[in-house]
């Protein structure tokens, strides 16, 4: 594999991954920063009775708690997935007016995200996170579910943001093209909640019959080489005792590891590294240059001896 050409180094120890095309994706820039911006009117709303009052005067109506819903499904999320998530109910321009509006009360968060150092010409459709309204009045709607509690993007940060921009793209397009049929984030493995867990899970539809996809992200800026290794072999001995990975809270599925990167470059490097090859379960990798340019059909690949060979998934 001839990744080598395909590699640069901002310095000695921090290598990046450019696409076929030689450029760095947005969401995966090693030198991204970011902030939360607050509206010019801002209007906090801190304490649960004051944002059920918001819910009680009819100033939420059921299209908005569905909006926020989904984004606290999302995690976090930029404008443009979001506006896609929400097409089957609304217009894109009418969920950009709601999240606006959002703002001012704090029941969501809007973040700003530029490459350090290039020209402010770049600017990507904005990350959207909960605010302390949002969270407070979703955790009093749908007590059992995970939702982040704002509090936490502090020690997250940007590499949190990124990170979760970049997985609901693929998340979005599944939910897109009706392929996923149940998604979790950081679902427990073998009920075993000490066991290493993926950052996504979601159930996926075939005609040969439904696989469980356990999505983890390669990040830049990380030390991804040792991060995807921890997993696969953590996860080895649970197949060395399952025969399989069972997911809890999923039906009994075949399991495919998927190692989702942002260029082919990156992922021929931890095939190099790592060789996916070895262990004995079945792993993927997808490609994110692919699935957004050529589909989701398209943008996976199989590890082969030396070589990632590119595959068609077959789910129509």
């Amino acid at each position: 594999m001839n990744t080598q050409a395909k590699i640069s180094y901002i310095s000695d120890n921090f290598p990046y991954f450019t696409t076929i095309e030689g450029e760095i994706p947005f969401w995966d820039h090693p030198m991204l920063k970011g902030e939360k911006v607050l509206p010019k009117k801002y209007f906090p709303y801190t304490r649960l009775e004051a944002v059920l009052d918001l819910y009680r005067r009819g100033l939420l109506d059921e299209k908005d708690i569905t909006l926020l819903k989904v984004l606290g499904d999302a995690v976090c999320a930029n404008e443009d997935q979001l506006r896609r998530y929400m097409a089957p109910i609304m217009s894109r321009s009418d969920t950009s007016k709601r999240l606006d509006r959002f703002r001012t009360y704090a029941l969501v968060e809007r973040w700003k995200v530029r490459i350090r150092g290039a020209e402010e010409e770049v600017k990507p459709p904005a990350p959207f996170t909960l605010g302390v309204a949002g969270y407070k009045l979703l955790k009093h709607f749908y007590n059992s579910d995970f939702f982040m509690n704002p509090e936490l993007w502090d020690n997250y940060g940007i590499g949190g943001i990124k990170r979760y921009v970049a997985m609901n793209e693929l998340r979005c397009i599944m939910t897109e093209k009706k392929i996923a049929k149940k998604w979790k984030w950081h679902a427990v493995i073998a009920n075993n909640p000490r066991i290493k867990y993926p950052m996504g899970t979601a159930e996926i539809r075939t005609p040969q019959g439904n696989l469980n996809f356990l999505i983890d992200r390669a990040q830049m800026n990380q030390n991804f080489i040792g991060f995807i290794k921890e997993r696969l072999e953590h996860w080895k001995k649970v197949y060395e005792s399952y025969g399989n990975l069972p997911v809890s809270e999923f039906p009994v599925n075949p399991a495919v590891v998927v190692i989702y990167t942002a260029t082919l470059s990156m992922a021929e490097f931890i095939h190099n590294q790592i060789l996916l090859d070895s262990y004995p379960y079945r792993i993927w990798v997808c490609v994110e240059e692919h699935l957004v340019k050529d589909g989701f059909e398209t943008a996976f690949y199989v590890p082969r001896e030396s070589k990632l060979q590119r595959i068609k998934l077959d789910l129509f």
